[in-house]
């Protein structure tokens, strides 16, 4: 079954989970953060933490699977060209991953919002199937990566967190200090 091409709309939905939108949103929390309590919360941080932690895993596991996108033919490229063009891939899918990861801390904020959150993670999701630019399996993975990485972050607190503040107060950012 061939699914319809995404039109405007879709590209719209789809660039809600780009990496800069991301970036926005947590800069948003970042601020919310300092003017409500005078430093970062802790579901910030691990916001931020599960972030860079999902992508780092998504873009090892890009180059080592190496599944081109649907449309696009099969490379061999050496280990360095592979981490070069790594968006060439498809599996997972880092639009999805970082809106799980999303969906997953705006479900912990605010609960009673599950279904919105995890809707707009779901239809990210589909807009990149709709776009042709992933597999199933690359968004399916990457609606279970998301939620696995942010508990792995909050489960392996007691290990990073001392790190964590050791170094901020080494390098003087208070405001950058969790709750």
């Amino acid at each position: 079954m061939v699914l319809p091409s995404g039109g405007s709309f879709v590209h719209l939905l789809t660039d809600t989970a780009s990496f800069v939108a991301v970036a926005l949103y947590v800069l948003a929390f970042l601020l919310w953060d300092v003017v409500k309590g005078g430093k970062l919360s802790r579901p910030t941080l691990e916001l931020i933490l599960s972030l860079i932690v999902a992508m780092l895993v998504v873009g090892l596991l890009k180059v080592l699977t190496g599944v081109p996108r649907p449309g696009e033919a099969g490379v061999h490229w050496g280990l360095l060209e592979s981490l070069k063009n790594a968006d060439y891939f498809a599996f997972p899918s880092g639009h999805t991953t970082r809106a799980a990861v999303l969906a997953y801390f705006l479900s912990r904020r605010w609960r009673r919002l599950w279904p919105l959150w995890w809707g707009w993670a779901i239809g990210i999701a589909f807009s990149r199937l709709l776009l042709h630019v992933h597999w199933f399996s690359d968004v399916l993975f990457g609606l279970l990566l998301g939620p696995w990485v942010f508990m792995l972050v909050e489960y392996t607190e007691s290990a990073w967190l001392p790190w964590y503040r050791a170094v901020i107060k080494k390098l003087r950012l208070g405001v950058l200090d969790v709750e």
